[in-house]
């Protein structure tokens, strides 16, 4: 009988995502860093309203990190999931409490806040060669706001 040279099946997209959303819920952004390009980009749906780019890779990385400092205690959960070979979106919940500095990104809110949120919101995430090369969030920022205590 003679061996069979089989190469082991290189990631899919799913396998990828399913990393990153187990490092985001982990609040590791050095995993989430090791999974996306070098020339990624995060497009945070709600920025649109304010004229603002998407986020450059280091800014991901920054804005990454300073969530999980406004929300060192949190629970992000991924409740569906539709993936193709170099697109995956994914549904998901996060519920945290604001005990750290709020990302600068999004509100001009900085002080702590104390409040629990829970936000619903839908991520779609691109690939090429098994890393992501663009990650869209839509997000309700009212919502968000509002759990913060922010006075609209």
């Amino acid at each position: 009988m003679e061996a069979n040279n089989l190469t082991p099946n290189p990631s899919t997209a799913l396998d990828v995502i399913a990393r990153y959303s187990t490092a985001l819920a982990s609040s590791d952004s050095e995993k989430m860093k090791s999974l996306r390009a070098n020339e990624c980009i995060l497009d945070i749906v709600t920025r649109d309203a304010f004229g603002k780019e998407p986020l450059s890779c280091e800014e991901t990385g920054d804005f990454w990190a300073a969530w999980f400092e406004g929300f060192p205690e949190m629970d992000y959960e991924v409740i569906r999931t539709i993936a193709g070979d170099e697109v995956v979106v994914t549904q998901w919940i996060f519920i945290g409490t604001n005990t750290g500095p709020i990302p600068p990104i999004l509100v001009s809110l900085r002080e702590p806040t104390g409040r629990t949120i829970r936000l619903r919101g839908v991520s779609i995430y691109d690939l090429q060669d098994n890393l992501i090369t663009r990650e869209t969030t839509y997000m309700d920022l009212g919502t968000l706001l509002v759990e913060l205590g922010v006075e609209l």
